[in-house]
């Protein structure tokens, strides 16, 4: 499960146009990619207006954490609460954030990196645009993972 500091992302993938609609396309990319990936993701963002506190869309939850709370306090508690820490990859430029959930044992990559992922496999017509091989590349996998191996017989 990718586990996102909201504006952390927001403002690394849209750093001139942080509004409402940016937020919006964003959780769109976050809720496009995991589908097509076949990830789980919770974006975790800081008290802001109106917006509701949890939201679901597909495999995407949204939190928007209650005034008097940071997503930084919902992320660390989302991380204590698993004992599967190697289960989460937490997405932050914040330095404190990143530091403790290195300490404990989660992966942490940089919004960067993670809105490189979001423009690479962003909304297409196409669901399988731009993940189809060619029939030579099948065959280098293939020979790679040493799939092209005739069956071996079962050891006595």
């Amino acid at each position: 499960m990718f586990l996102i500091d909201g504006y952390n992302l927001l403002h690394a993938a849209f750093p001139d146009q942080a509004t409402g609609g940016s937020r919006r396309h964003l959780v769109d990319l976050v809720v496009e990619f995991c589908r097509r990936g076949g990830y789980r993701a919770r974006i975790v963002f800081d008290a802001t207006g109106e917006m509701p506190r949890r939201q679901r869309r597909g495999e995407v939850e949204i939190r928007n954490v209650p005034r008097g709370s940071t997503a930084d306090d919902e992320i660390l508690e989302a991380l204590a609460s698993t004992d599967d820490r190697t289960a989460h990859t937490l997405v932050t430029n914040d330095r404190a954030l990143a530091q403790e959930a290195g300490r404990r044992g989660v992966k942490v990559i940089s919004c960067e990196e993670f809105s490189r992922f979001l423009d690479a496999h962003g909304p297409s017509e196409d669901p399988k645009a731009g993940w189809t091989l060619s029939s030579g590349e099948v065959d280098y996998w293939l020979k790679e993972f040493g799939l092209d191996d005739p069956p071996r017989p079962p050891a006595p």
